[in-house]
């Protein structure tokens, strides 16, 4: 067993092409964030059944409080080292460190000092504390090894996942001890706290460099000529990706924010899972090949092919199956999501589709263009949201997301087809099919679901029938068309 194992691990660490290590480290990033997502999902169901909703919506008070605060000073420092056409930065790591370090006690300070405040404008009091233990994650963060950043730009992800899922792995058991023992919303931020300092620990001991406390200006300063878009950016990924939350939790109540964020989590596994295998790894490797249009174009259809194959049907999944799910997972208590996962299960599908374009506009260095885009996102969402959640409530705070980047994606095709020298229907072509095999699915399943009683086997027999129902209609697709589906995954087992 451990021999078969072992010549596992040396195939998918065997290097060689770029294609081949893209491939290689897309199976590791598939296997942390698989394992991140089934921890943390492990998690939640676990205190779910220990604590109520409005735990859950305070922990999400406190996150996107300082969510907000590192995301408004994030400087794309990893980014810019990452784009880097010289292998080696560690002329950089140094000035990184320390800025990192300095970013993250100023962060700490800024929290625990305007606590009360943010808490008082959520109207949550019981928020304040638990805002200003989480402050101390940034700086935790900012004294790890700076050299972790090597494992996406040499996509050493082998590496990495023992650094996220180590410390995945941390928060499940204190969190889960502490909600056992005492049943208390401490076991949330306790549980992260943890986390971030295995991984900071994990961070030094596999990875052999050692940084010393050194600042150059003018490296800084180069770092932060490829970062200040990333920094724009970050900031309004947040307004886009957290800003709900923060509407959410200031609008209604933390329990309505509770029911939103576990739902978010659940209906966001396409994008949060396939959506974080792609930019993580197609980054990397669309930059070794940014001067290169044939290759960088291939990459982006082979990649757009793949995540769409996979994270099309798993929105639609989620969706038809969400009320079995939650009655199942969660208990009547938690009913009121149902809705909540469905519409952003949607949504879900839609950002893992949109998933390669942002590493593209990253490869070729011209991170701006989808900055200005998410702005024209940021704007038109904050003229909406108010009167959308006056009228239509929480679940059409979560239908404005799915409308918000359906104005835009198709100015990115546009971009695409200009970056990329080809036309729309090649740029498109990849996500047809497993789009219509996902509305196949979909209505099967929720027409069989009607007929089937809400338990563990018939949310075992759905899912099934799903994942029959979807491989089924590829398949032939793949035999009638020129699809190459078969081809694709061929190519991919070769290259692990």
């Amino acid at each position: 067993m451990l021999d078969w194992l072992r010549a596992i691990y040396d195939r998918l660490t065997a290097g060689g092409s770029t294609e081949a290590q893209a491939v290689q480290s897309g199976v590791w990033v598939t296997a942390i964030n698989v394992g991140d997502r089934v921890l943390q999902l492990l998690k939640v169901i676990i205190l779910a059944r220990l604590l109520s909703p409005e735990a859950f919506g305070l922990l999400g008070i406190a996150l996107v409080a300082i969510a907000a605060l590192q995301q408004f000073s994030n400087l794309g420092f990893e980014e810019a080292l990452i784009h880097h056409e010289e292998e080696n930065v560690d002329v950089y790591l140094n000035t990184a460190w320390v800025i990192k370090i300095i970013r993250g006690a100023v962060i700490f300070i800024i929290a625990f000092l305007t606590a009360p405040s943010l808490a008082a404008f959520f109207g949550e009091p019981q928020a304040e504390p638990l805002i200003q233990l989480l402050g101390f994650t940034p700086l935790i963060l900012g004294v790890q090894n700076p050299a972790v950043m090597y494992f996406r730009k040499h996509l050493n992800f082998h590496r990495e996942f023992v650094y996220q899922v180590g410390g995945r792995l941390i928060d499940l058991l204190v969190a889960v001890t502490i909600a056992v023992v005492f049943q208390s919303v401490w076991a949330l931020p306790a549980g992260i706290v943890a986390m971030n300092l295995a991984k900071a620990a994990i961070s030094y001991g596999i990875h052999e460099y050692r940084p010393r406390i050194e600042f150059d200006l003018e490296l800084g300063r180069d770092m932060f000529d490829f970062g200040k878009w990333m920094f724009v950016s970050s900031i309004l990924v947040f307004i886009t990706g957290q800003g709900d939350d923060a509407f959410v939790g200031w609008y209604f109540t933390a329990t309505t924010l509770g029911f939103y964020q576990i739902a978010y989590r659940i209906s966001n596994a396409p994008a949060t899972e396939v959506t974080s295998v792609i930019s993580r790894v197609a980054f990397p490797a669309f930059s070794k090949v940014q001067n290169d249009t044939v290759r960088l174009r291939e990459g982006y259809l082979r990649t757009l092919q793949l995540g769409t194959v996979i994270s099309f049907p798993m929105a639609a999944g989620i969706a038809a199956v969400a009320p079995y799910f939650v009655h199942v997972a969660f208990g009547n208590e938690w009913r009121p999501m149902v809705p909540l996962i469905q519409v952003l299960a949607i949504w879900g599908g839609i950002r893992s589709f949109g998933a390669t374009v942002g590493p593209i506009y990253k490869s070729i260095g011209r991170p701006d263009i989808e900055v200005k885009l998410q702005a024209t996102k940021v704007i038109i969402g904050s003229v909406s949201i108010f009167p959308v959640a006056e009228y239509f409530g929480v679940t059409g705070v979560a239908t404005l997301l799915v409308c918000l980047p359906l104005l835009t994606n198709p100015i990115h095709q546009y971009m695409l087809m200009t970056i990329l020298e080809t036309d729309i229907r090649t740029l498109l072509k990849p996500a047809v099919y497993p789009f219509i095999g996902s509305v196949l699915m979909y209505i099967a399943v929720t027409r069989v679901s009607g007929l089937v009683s809400m338990n563990a086997l018939s949310l075992t027999l759905l899912i099934a029938i799903g994942v029959i129902i979807y491989s089924s209609v590829i398949y032939i697709i793949d035999i009638l068309t020129d699809y190459e589906m078969r081809i694709l995954l061929k190519d991919v087992s070769e290259s692990i």
